[in-house]
C-alpha cells in the first residue's frame, strides 16, 4: 500500500509550551524552534509528533487529527473518497501539499504529498 501514517497532530494555542513538553515526554526533536511558526513536526526514532497553531479554541472534536503519507496523493485520495470518505478541503502550496478529508464519522484526517525519500531524511 502506497499510504503510511506520517504523524498525529495535536492543536494547541501554545506552540513552545507544548513543543518543551513533547519533546521532553517523548524523546523527541523538533523540526524548528522559530518564533513564527505555525506548525512543526517533532522528530523521533520510532515516531512523529505534529503541533498546529489553532487560531480558534481548541475543542474535543477538533484536538487531533491524522496525517497520512503518500507518494501517490490523488491515487489514495480517490481509494479513502470511494471507501467512504469525504472531501473537505484542498490545498497545493508547493510547500504544505494536502487534502483534508473527513472519515465515515466525521472525523478529520489529510492526505500529505510526501515522497519516501523525504520522510527518511526528515523533510
Amino acid at each position: 500500500m502506497g499510504i503510511r501514517l506520517g504523524s498525529t497532530v495535536i492543536n494547541c494555542a501554545d506552540l513552545d509550551t507544548m513543543t518543551r513538553f513533547w519533546c521532553a515526554a517523548l524523546d523527541l526533536v523538533p523540526s524548528s524552534t522559530g518564533p513564527g511558526d505555525d506548525f512543526r513536526v517533532l522528530y523521533g526514532e520510532r515516531v512523529n509528533l505534529s503541533l498546529q497553531r489553532a487560531l480558534t479554541p481548541v475543542t474535543a472534536r477538533d484536538q487531533m487529527h491524522l496525517d497520512l503519507y503518500t507518494d501517490d496523493q490523488e491515487g489514495e485520495v480517490a481509494r479513502l473518497t470511494a471507501l467512504g470518505a469525504r472531501p473537505v478541503d484542498v490545498t497545493d502550496d508547493p510547500e504544505d501539499d494536502y487534502v483534508i478529508l473527513a472519515d465515515p464519522e466525521s472525523n478529520l484526517f489529510c492526505v500529505c504529498a510526501k515522497p519516501t525519500e523525504v520522510v527518511a531524511g526528515r523533510g
